[in-house]
C-alpha cells in the first residue's frame, strides 16, 4: 500500500510541475543566450546553456523567481554577467512561447524578449 501510495504522489507530482509553462529551455530574442528555467526549493532559477562566450556557460542568472500567478514571476534577481552586478527581475508570459524579462535598474528598466526553444 505504501508503494502505490508514493507511486501515485510521484505521478501526480511529476504532472504539476511538466504542466508550468515557464519551465523549459529559452532562446534571447537575438538568438545569442539560451537558459533554463527549473525550480528549486519552490523557486524558479535559470542558468545559461548556449552563449557566443563560453566563459559564462552554465551561470546562474535568473535567482530565486517566486510565482505570482500562471503567467508571472517575481520577487527575484537577474545577474548580468557584464556588469558584475543583480538587479531586480520580472518575467511575464505574453504565450506559451514568448516571454518577457524585465530588468529594474532604479527608475530605469529594460526589457528583454525570450522565446521557447
Amino acid at each position: 500500500m505504501k508503494n502505490y501510495f508514493a507511486a501515485l504522489l510521484f505521478f501526480i507530482s511529476s504532472i504539476a510541475f511538466s504542466q508550468d509553462k515557464f519551465i523549459g529551455n529559452w532562446m534571447s530574442e537575438d538568438g545569442k543566450l539560451t537558459i533554463e528555467i527549473y525550480i528549486k526549493k519552490e523557486a524558479y532559477y535559470g542558468k545559461i546553456t548556449s552563449s557566443e562566450n563560453i566563459e559564462i556557460k552554465d551561470k546562474v542568472v535568473l535567482i530565486q523567481m517566486i510565482k505570482k500567478s500562471e503567467s508571472q514571476l517575481y520577487g527575484g534577481m537577474y545577474y548580468d554577467e557584464d556588469l558584475k552586478s543583480e538587479y531586480e527581475a520580472k518575467l511575464k508570459l505574453t504565450d506559451e512561447n514568448t516571454m518577457r524579462l524585465k530588468i529594474l535598474s532604479g527608475l530605469c528598466g529594460k526589457t528583454v524578449v525570450w522565446h521557447r526553444n
